[in-house]
């Protein structure tokens, strides 16, 4: 026993394990003390947390009051060592408590009670602990206030007794030392054991590994048990045993080396997706593996014996064979000489080929060694990428021509706004010289900052918000023909018809009319010399793709549309459309025209508009004969919706209510301030968001607004966001948004904000007017639910 005991406190595992748990013991014990007083004042925390909440949510007036007389709902909330709960006024009388012989006293009547706490300056909950007959207990003191008061008007009373606590604490702090010293034990244990198994257990196989080898079995190894300092000592006897079986073997080993190598030279030869030649000093193939031979004999017959501008290999590039043969000649290295070749299916491949000369110990030429590989796969990727990072330019490119749109047609559309309002203010008041002087001064100078492609440039931006109405095709054409046979002309024959009268689809009226308006100024403009312009409407049904009649033109339509639609045909017999720039005829300022007589928006707006629709457009074209446009639009059922004209709104005055108008446009704020006083309303202006929540407060106590006009998109903080905070502060406002270009879509206004009504830009007096009535029947109809 004493042998066995001297071993074991001589070993080192017995001395490492000693030294972890001396360590541990003296960590826990630092730590522990730490935690037991850590758990400690979180007990108390949480006491005094638990203590408090009542009166906290009597005070947020998420409890009632009353509580304090039900001593079973108290002791639910506090626990069984509640010793008293009361609320006291603040002339010390006893309005409830748990014991209900003392409701209606005084607080003098409650022994031991700290009548110096309840102060007319206690503005925040206070928590103490006092020592009576029955003990250590924490009282919490919560002051009550009135709406607009600064002194409590009542004083909410917790006292719970610590005893309990205090026992519970007590117990926590022994499981958590009994806890630590089991941790220690068990952790010694561990470590005991671990340390036998993976150190003293390696050290003795090591031991009878060194043995093996000094009896001469130098195959022995041992298997490293980690990366540790014993596993560095294992790879080292590894290492050893390696150099002496290496020396003793070395003959043996060049031979197999030589073998093996001859032998995967040959299997990766065979197996390899490249191709390895060689070519002596003449510059003739001498060697290639089976794939390139296989290769060169299917398109040329063999190559043993060729150069490589006789294996029937077209050079991608003009100087590439010319660029290999001077390098050949210079016995200079060369790479990435790219090739193709027609296999006997007829399809196009791509190879590449690198080399380096071989020289003798002497200096001797020898010839070369190289490599080939297939590179179709690359190629057609490569092309597939640049075909994508084309159609990424073209898109970039109608992005950033749709941000510039937006902006400038929002700032026609200002315009447009104005001079429409005006000249109907000047009309209003044709008698009134000077008035009417004033208005026609401000149509003058707002007419001057306006163009003719405003209403373009805003389409294309796609920033217009569209109202899509179940639209009569036949309408659209009758409402049309006139103006057409005006632009058209008497040296253009105009023929319109429809194969089904009753043909509707839901798009934006105004949109369709500007669509087939710009195909027919395009049509126009492809017959100088006159000719037949041809608008008709009829109906198709295309089926899936996986339903189409294979016989039938793949290109008709789009893959992915299936359903029924409106095809809307605009065909001319003009000089028609060349082949190489019909792809590009729906690219932004893409134009054939001279210089001056087109902007080249027509079709691409055309093309945008068409895609948001849900359509899609096909165009066919014989160069010398004219062009066919075929628009194609989702057919919808006949409605009940229409469109109100404008010719069709009467007046709507006020009757003396307040209107806030917020726009950054001086002119549009002056047009709505006389458009609407003159129909009876008040109104007042703010050119910004900040300044209108500063006329909106101000107006408040006093006369207060009934309804906010304001635009979608100025400089600063845009409408949304000012109608956000004035319905914070007041919810009874009515909203009225103008804009001729908002920022965000119609839809999106409704999810942001709901209730509200909305007016374009450039609108009429009626149309104005109309939208403050809506806008106050709105808000009534929120009121009253």
């Amino acid at each position: 026993m004493k042998k066995l005991l001297d071993r074991m406190i001589g070993s080192l595992v017995f001395k490492i394990a000693l030294a972890i748990v001396i360590v541990e013991t003296i960590l826990l014990g630092l730590f522990g003390g730490y935690y037991v007083q850590y758990f400690g004042a979180e007990i108390d925390r949480r006491i005094a947390e638990q203590i408090s909440t009542p009166g906290r949510l009597i005070q947020d007036e998420q409890l009632k009051i009353s509580i304090l007389s039900d001593a079973d709902q108290m002791k639910l909330l506090l626990g069984d060592h509640l010793q008293q709960a009361m609320a006291i006024g603040f002339d010390g009388t006893i309005y409830h408590a748990i014991d209900p012989f003392i409701i209606g006293n005084s607080i003098t009547v409650v022994p031991d009670f700290p009548v110096d706490q309840l102060r007319s300056d206690l503005t925040e909950p206070t928590l103490f602990t006092t020592d009576d007959q029955v003990g250590r207990s924490i009282v919490s003191i919560t002051p009550l206030f009135s709406l607009n008061a600064n002194q409590p008007f009542m004083f909410v009373y917790l006292k719970v007794s610590t005893k309990g606590l205090e026992e519970s604490q007590r117990q926590m702090q022994s499981v958590l030392l009994v806890g630590s010293a089991m941790c220690i034990l068990m952790t010694s244990a561990l470590i005991f054991l671990f340390t036998q198994q993976t150190v003293l257990k390696r050290l003795i196989t090591a031991a009878q590994f060194v043995n093996k080898i000094q009896l001469g079995k130098l195959s022995s190894r041992l298997t490293p048990m980690g990366r540790d300092e014993i596993g560095t000592l294992e790879r080292g006897l590894n290492a050893m045993a390696e150099s002496l079986e290496r020396r003793t073997q070395q003959h043996q080993i060049a031979q197999d080396a030589l073998r093996d190598s001859e032998e995967r030279f040959r299997d990766f030869t065979l197996s390899s997706a490249d191709w390895y030649w060689e070519m002596g000093a003449n510059l003739k193939i001498a060697f290639a593996s089976y794939k390139f031979y296989q290769l060169i004999e299917e398109i040329n017959g063999s190559p043993q014996g060729q150069s490589f501008d006789r294996l029937g290999l077209t050079s991608e590039h003009p100087e590439g064979w010319h660029y290999l043969q001077r390098r050949l000649d210079a016995h200079m290295a060369f790479q990435n000489v790219e090739f193709s070749w027609v296999s006997r299916k007829g399809e196009k491949h791509y190879g590449r080929i690198n080399g380096v000369p071989v020289f003798s110990l002497d200096g001797r030429f020898n010839g070369y060694r190289g490599t080939g590989s297939n590179i179709t796969a690359q190629h057609r990727a490569t092309e597939e990428q640049q075909a994508l990072q084309r159609q990424l330019a073209t898109s970039q490119k109608l992005e950033a021509v749709g941000q510039m749109a937006g902006g400038v047609a929002h700032e026609f559309n200002n315009c447009l706004a104005g001079i429409l309002s005006f000249a109907e203010v000047a009309r209003a008041k044709i008698d009134d010289r000077e008035r009417v002087k004033e208005y026609l001064d401000h149509v003058i100078s707002l007419g001057e900052r306006a163009t003719s492609v405003a209403d373009q440039l805003l389409m294309f931006s796609r920033r217009r918000i569209d109202q899509p109405t179940n639209v009569r095709v036949q309408s659209i054409f009758s409402e049309m023909e006139k103006l057409l046979m005006t632009l058209l002309e008497h040296r253009i024959e105009l023929q319109i018809w429809s194969d089904e009268p009753e043909l509707f689809t839901r798009v934006d009226p105004t949109q369709l009319s500007a669509c087939i308006l710009n195909l027919a100024i395009n049509a126009r403009d492809a017959m100088p010399d006159g000719g037949t312009l041809q608008i008709s409407s009829r109906s198709v049904d295309i089926p899936p793709l996986a339903q189409r009649d294979p016989d039938e033109d793949e290109d008709s339509y789009p893959n992915e549309i299936a359903g029924e639609f409106v095809v809307i045909t605009v065909q001319d017999t003009g000089t028609g459309i060349p082949d190489d720039i019909i792809g590009n005829i729906f690219e932004p300022f893409f134009s054939t025209k001279e210089p001056g007589k087109g902007t080249g928006l027509g079709l691409s707006i055309v093309h945008s508009w068409v895609e948001e629709a849900h359509g899609f457009i096909n165009v066919e074209s014989v160069e010398g004969e004219g062009t066919t446009f075929s628009v194609y639009l989702p057919r919808s059922e006949a409605g009940s919706e229409a469109a109100l004209r404008v010719d069709e709104i009467h007046d709507f005055p006020g009757n003396g209510e307040r209107v806030l108008i917020v726009d950054d446009e001086q002119a549009l704020r002056t047009t709505a301030h006389i458009i609407l006083e003159d129909a009876g309303f008040r109104t007042a202006t703010a050119k910004s968001t900040e300044e209108a929540l500063e006329v909106l407060i101000q107006a408040e106590k006093d006369d207060p607004f009934d309804v906010i006009l304001t635009d979608v998109v100025m400089s600063g903080r845009s409408g949304p966001q000012l109608v956000i905070e004035a319905l914070r502060s007041n919810p009874r406002y009515g909203v009225v948004f103008m804009s001729g270009y908002p920022a965000r879509s119609r839809k999106e206004l409704d999810k942001l904000l709901g209730n509200y009504v909305f007016v374009k830009k450039p609108f009429r007096p009626s149309q104005l007017q109309k939208a403050i009535h809506d806008a106050i029947a709105l808000r009534a109809e929120r009121q009253r639910t």
